[in-house]
């Protein structure tokens, strides 16, 4: 079941970006003013990216969907509501059938992570999981957690709202429920044409090496974020331990 989950978590990360990083957030994003307003992001309230998401010779092996919920006053900290779902498909799921939610609600002018939720659906047992980053909360389990910490999807939104022009390399502490990881990414280059189901992309190749705080271990992603305003992530490749994992964009609602 260990492996099985480790191939799930990835999963997820392809399609809703990488799966983890750290060290301290160094490459500073677009802030606002002091008094809770919300950062000048790319991305706004309502956005619907939907992925398919291959792994190894499985060219669809899942499928995820990212949303940007409305912000909210989270227990007195304004913050953005970040929503991932994913479901495995056929042919894998006969043998591994997962059904998730990962809910992040991270600061709405740095994107640190308040709070990370898992909503697990696998192999027909269900659980719930909800971490509270440095902060004690009712029915949340408290994580010690290095500054700047993020979960797997506020990075991917980190990743949209950094100035890569500007800030061509941006580190990141990483939590993904389990584990702890850091992340080094920077730019590889300014302009690739990607073909993905969603359409042709003229897109930025970000590179990433996320390693993990306890092994050391290390794996490698690319991500591309369209040359758009809202930096639409259209495709990402991970060369993880358990093989590649590739996720396409396929429909923006």
């Amino acid at each position: 079941m260990k492996a099985k989950r480790s191939i799930a978590v990835l999963l997820v990360a392809a399609a809703a970006m990488l799966g983890a990083i750290a060290t301290v957030f160094a490459g500073g994003l677009t802030r606002s003013g002091a008094g809770g307003a919300a950062m000048a992001a790319p991305f706004r309230t309502g956005e619907k990216l939907f992925y398919q998401v291959g792994w190894m010779s499985m060219t669809q092996a899942a499928t995820a969907e990212l949303s940007v919920l409305p912000r909210l006053d989270f227990y007195g900290h304004n913050a953005w509501h970040f929503q991932a779902v994913a479901h495995t498909q056929d042919p894998l799921r006969y043998v591994m059938i997962l059904d998730d939610q990962f809910d992040s609600y991270a600061d709405a002018r740095s994107l640190v992570t308040r709070q990370y939720e898992m909503y697990l659906n696998e192999q027909g047992k269900k659980a719930t999981k909800k971490f509270a980053l440095n902060e004690g909360r009712p029915g949340s389990d408290k994580v010690s957690a290095p500054a700047g910490t993020r979960d797997p999807l506020a990075v991917l939104y980190a990743l949209r709202a950094n100035d890569w022009q500007r800030r061509p390399e941006m580190l990141s502490p990483v939590y993904d429920g389990t584990h702890f990881y850091q992340m080094m990414a920077h730019i590889e280059a300014a302009h690739d044409s990607v073909i993905v189901p969603a359409g042709t992309f003229n897109a930025m190749r970000i590179g990433a090496n996320v390693s993990s705080r306890d092994s050391g271990a290390s794996m490698q992603f690319t991500i591309w974020l369209a040359n758009d305003p809202a930096r639409t992530p259209v495709e990402v490749d991970a060369d993880v331990p358990v093989g590649t994992v590739r996720g396409v964009l396929v429909r923006v609602q």
